[in-house]
């Protein structure tokens, strides 16, 4: 369970009488702790994602409440809870388009409320859940690495449902559980994340037992290598196509082979009109579309192309999609060498 601002403020909106000034505002982020600031010095002492709550005995002083959020924003602060009462008794105009503008969660707590008890529970909640994370974050390392025990399995069980997502940076959304293991970062959401374009992620297939983990990893992160060879954010497993067969060989002989067999292909205008020939089964129209070029001009390079390869059945169409898909594997590993 993710520990957002949006699950804290519709699961306690009521019971801390909490209103939410800007209605705009981004409230999906994770809540690391809650602290009482009053003092804008004390805001360099900040991690990032915290919920900050303050009765503005010293923010709210007149010209001082607008830098104290900026500065809260600069820091990364997942919101603000103004305490309304002697010191803020209504809230500046120009800090409320100010938060409306950036969507920085602006809340109103009447002072009647306890500061004391939300803090204690919110945070009471945020241990659990770091407690709880801890398990999972275990249990996924140990499936990840097949070495699954008894007492992982009821922890486990938990992923039914989820997907598992493979990521070459680390990803800002709510998972269920996350580890890094070397380079490449593992989630196991049952919501898929928004991924930066500079970034590629790998999507298996939803989990359907704890013992289906290995095997989910293993396909995510095969989908994760055919999003960088398609230079696609996201990729699911189910979408990789013959790829998930070149995946499987690991014989160098085998790619050894493959590249002999294109080898002939020397022409870089033929090598790309062979490859969209093969991808689009023979269609000359797709082909045509695909390449910006005629029809005329593609029958004649198949021509051409059919003087080197024999193209007639299936079977050599397929050696020969494969052999491409095979340079393509080959190049993505030749660079993380």
């Amino acid at each position: 369970m993710a520990l957002t601002l949006e699950y804290f403020y519709h699961h306690t909106q009521s019971k801390y009488q909490l209103c939410l000034l800007t209605p705009t505002a981004n409230l999906d982020r994770l809540i690391s702790w809650v602290h009482l600031v009053e003092d804008r010095s004390n805001c360099s002492f900040l991690r990032g994602n915290e919920l900050i709550i303050t009765t503005g005995m010293e923010t709210a002083k007149p010209g001082e409440l607008l830098p104290f959020v900026q500065q809260l924003a600069d820091q990364h602060a997942c919101g603000l809870v103004l305490n309304m009462g002697p010191y803020i008794s209504s809230v500046p105009q120009e800090v409320n388009d100010w938060c409306l503008a950036h969507r920085f969660p602006l809340f109103a707590m009447p002072w009647e409320v306890h500061i004391a008890d939300i803090m204690q529970d919110y945070c009471n909640e945020i241990i659990s859940e770091k407690r709880t994370q801890d398990l999972r974050t275990e249990a996924l390392e140990h499936a990840l690495h097949m070495n699954i025990s008894e007492k992982d399995i009821p922890v486990l069980e938990g992923f039914r449902g989820c997907f598992l997502l493979v990521s070459d940076q680390e990803l800002s959304f709510p998972w269920y559980a996350h580890v890094r293991m070397g380079e490449l970062f593992y989630y196991a959401s049952v919501t898929l994340p928004s991924v930066p374009k500079e970034a590629h992620c790998g999507v298996s297939e939803p989990v359907s037992s704890p013992y289906s983990l290995p095997v989910q990893a293993k396909h995510a992160g095969r989908a994760l290598t055919v999003s960088r060879i398609r230079s696609e954010s996201l990729t699911h497993f189910r979408n990789i196509g013959l790829y998930n067969t070149v995946l499987a060989i690991d014989d160098p002989e085998v790619f050894a082979q493959a590249e002999k067999l294109l080898s002939p292909l020397t022409d870089p205008a033929l090598r790309q009109t062979l490859r969209s020939w093969l991808e689009h089964d023979g269609s000359i129209q797709a082909v045509a579309q695909e390449l910006f070029m005629h029809r005329n001009t593609v029958n004649f390079r198949i021509k051409r192309l059919r003087r080197i390869f024999a193209l007639d059945t299936a079977l050599q169409k397929t050696e020969l999609l494969l052999a491409f898909y095979m340079e393509d594997v080959r190049r993505i590993m030749a660079s993380d060498e």
